[in-house]
């Protein structure tokens, strides 16, 4: 099984009622641009019977197709109405209304070979809570229309699950075609970018090696002045401790560059004397 790696966040304000779906680096390869998804899900809580209806619409494209019921918004994501049928009254009892709209963050990703899309809606304010909704939509090809077959409420968090069309490839496959080379273009790759690509690797492999020795180095001298300022403040205060600590520190950052130019001096100086010495003796 093979899960898509590409995860789109949309953090922005939306303007219009639902995503670009055309233009969705993973939607586009999905059918779900031309349909939207409802359903209700009976569920018995005697003595009563609680039905959920639901409207899913996440395409743009889709918008003038996207009918929910009089209590939505036809701009929302999502909407859900919650109904209870008690034994002696006719009418429906409407319990609750939640709404996802069209400003919400969205995450999107998919599984190319169960042909599922996963969708969270986030952040959805309703009364005093923030709900996330997370939607599993799965591919049926049996199906017309898309249903919502299942939902449950989790804390501050809804799923829905979804079977339909909407969540089947397009043309039974990835169209998604962008990366694979043209005609003409299945060449074997060039030993000279490979050799490259080693030195490069070599170079941030170097770079690396120097950078977690210079972070050792820091994190060693810290705590020998921790451990030197307390072992001379054994028997004094917080006060005392705090004040060698700053003295020893800045007494060793103070002498560093005298230090690094006495050892280079020596490193260089060696040097240039064996180098006088060779030639003179020739």
């Amino acid at each position: 099984m093979k899960l898509s790696t590409s995860l789109y966040l949309l953090s922005t304000f939306l303007t219009t009622n639902a995503i670009k779906c055309s233009n969705h680096e993973i939607l586009q390869n999905y059918n779900i641009i031309d349909h939207s998804a409802s359903g209700e899900i009976d569920k018995n809580t005697p003595p009563s019977k609680t039905i959920e209806s639901w409207w899913l619409n996440i395409c743009e494209e889709n918008k003038d197709n996207f009918k929910p019921s009089n209590e939505c918004d036809k701009n929302d994501l999502l909407c859900g109405i919650t109904q209870v049928s008690l034994p002696d009254e006719k009418n429906l009892l409407t319990t609750q209304i939640i709404e996802f709209g069209n400003r919400l963050a969205l995450e999107i990703d998919s599984n190319d070979d169960e042909q599922t899309l996963f969708i969270t809606i986030k952040s959805n304010k309703w009364g005093s809570f923030n709900i996330d909704a997370n939607i599993e939509w799965k591919c049926d090809n049996n199906l017309k229309n898309d249903e919502i077959v299942d939902s449950a409420w989790f804390d501050n968090e809804i799923t829905l699950s979804v079977k339909g069309p909407s969540a089947c490839l397009k043309d039974g496959g990835n169209n998604n075609n962008n990366n694979k080379p043209k005609n003409g273009d299945n060449k074997k790759p060039n030993n000279d970018n490979k050799k490259e690509d080693e030195k490069k690797d070599k170079k941030s492999g170097g770079l690396s090696w120097f950078t977690w020795l210079f972070l050792y180095a820091l994190l060693f001298t810290f705590f020998y002045l921790i451990i030197t300022a307390y072992m001379n403040t054994r028997g004094g205060n917080l006060d005392d401790f705090r004040q060698e600590f700053v003295e020893r520190s800045t007494q060793l950052f103070t002498s560093l560059p005298a230090f690094c130019k006495e050892v280079i001096a020596k490193i260089f100086g060696s040097r240039a004397t064996s180098e006088r010495g060779g030639y003179s003796a020739v």
